[in-house]
């Protein structure tokens, strides 16, 4: 038994967002969702804001549910 060491498993989370390139296309990905998003031409910028969020927000909650 090693003294001063968690016993529970590593978090899952932390070996994908550490993962080589992650931040790059997890960045690339919203950016590229908020470019598609304000192309609609009858949606305003202020909604345009809250859809990327709110998207985002679905992806994260999705794939944190997954992964447990």
């Amino acid at each position: 038994m090693n003294v001063g060491t968690a016993h529970s498993e590593v978090n899952p989370n932390t070996r994908v967002m550490n993962s080589r390139g992650i931040w790059l296309s997890y960045v690339l990905g919203i950016g590229f969702l908020h470019i598609i998003l304000l192309s609609i031409p009858f949606v305003s910028v202020p909604v345009v804001w809250t859809l990327t969020n709110l998207i985002h927000n679905l992806i994260s909650v999705t794939r944190g549910e997954e992964e447990r």
